[in-house]
């Protein structure tokens, strides 16, 4: 707490801010740049707190008031991914620091189980006052690496949201199956699929290759003749960043309805499709054969659908969402905060 601003003041009481206990102390003791009253390092670009105090020559009992001990930052820009490095060398020394968020501003993490605010290892004698948000969609809003408690005052918002990423497979390049609806067929058989994993049914591998996902098959079965292994790329299905994350603020619905060859009497039928359901994107394939009655996947009606023969629904159970994308959790905080005054909420 700052020193009074006018009127009478003591030694003690200066005692008290800067120095602490009841040992005796002079004047002498006070310069700024000592060992009770820090100097900024030279790479802290904070305000020092008792900046009045004179670092040398005549010193005066008046040249305290309104002076405190510690120093302080109030952010002036919305950041994101960001760290209290403004007290440069003299985050890591046990004197006070207050870092100020105002009501104006935001710092955020966007990014997959990235950190909007970092406390680093070493840091000591932290304060946090947030008035504005901090906001983190998966990861964490808050992470204390440091050994020391960090004070978190103020009347903002720590704020957390999940976030929808390619999983483990597909963060890079990287395969998967992706299990089909349809099969209709009549006579001349249903299967549609890759060596990979098994010997029948509907299915195809899809592989990640940069920016480029192909969908590829070892065997299609087309009236009683297997017309062998093929692939397509079905890229146009997964929205992705400009950097090939996936794009979970996309909205848009994405369908690829083809054909995988033919013999005789039948055309193989082939599908992709992806859409937002509940707030979630989901994967669907599917896949026919018959040249008399072509079959389309409608994500409008939510069907995959040959006319006068077979329909099938498509529904989130069907979906193949958890082949290549997983809901990355957010949090509040980790390491050690003693949290007053902000609100820890989602949003």
């Amino acid at each position: 707490m700052a020193l009074q601003s006018s009127g009478a003041i003591s030694l003690s009481e200066i005692r008290t801010e800067f120095v602490g206990g009841s040992s005796a102390i002079s004047l002498g003791d006070l310069y700024r740049g000592g060992s009770n009253i820090r100097a900024n390092a030279s790479n802290n670009n904070s305000t020092n707190l008792a900046a009045q105090v004179p670092a040398s020559g005549a010193i005066a009992f008046n040249q305290f008031y309104s002076q405190a001990k510690g120093f302080s930052y109030t952010e002036s820009a919305d950041r994101s991914n960001w760290s209290p490095t403004v007290f440069g060398d003299d985050l890591n020394v046990n004197y006070p620091k207050t870092y100020t968020l105002p009501s104006s501003r935001t710092i955020t993490n966007s990014s997959l189980n990235g950190i909007a605010f970092n406390v680093p290892s070493g840091a000591q004698s932290l304060t946090l006052t947030i008035n504005g948000i901090v906001r983190t969609y998966s990861g964490y809003a808050l992470r204390n690496q440091s050994s020391s408690t960090v004070t978190v005052n103020g009347s903002g918002s720590i704020r957390k949201n999940n976030k929808d990423g390619f999983n483990s497979t597909f963060t890079g390049n990287g395969s998967s199956e992706m299990s089909g609806v349809g099969g209709f067929g009549g006579a001349s058989g249903t299967d549609f699929w890759h060596s990979d994993y098994g010997t029948g049914g509907i299915d195809v591998k899809v592989t990640r290759s940069g920016n480029t996902f192909t969908a590829s098959w070892t065997f299609n079965e087309c009236d009683y003749l297997n017309l062998g292994g093929g692939s397509y790329n079905i890229s146009s299905i997964f929205p992705l960043n400009s950097d090939g994350t996936f794009n979970d603020g996309d909205t848009g619905t994405y369908v690829i309805n083809a054909t995988a060859g033919g013999h005789s009497r039948d055309v193989r039928d082939i599908a992709w499709g992806s859409k937002i359901v509940s707030g979630v994107r989901h994967f669907w394939f599917g896949s026919n054969n018959k040249a008399q009655w072509p079959t389309t996947m409608d994500l409008n009606a939510m069907t995959y659908y040959q006319s006068g023969h077979a329909t099938t629904n498509l529904t989130t159970g069907n979906s193949q969402r958890s082949r290549f994308i997983q809901t990355y959790t957010g949090n509040h905080t980790t390491g050690s905060f003693s949290i007053s005054g902000p609100s820890q909420t989602t949003g």
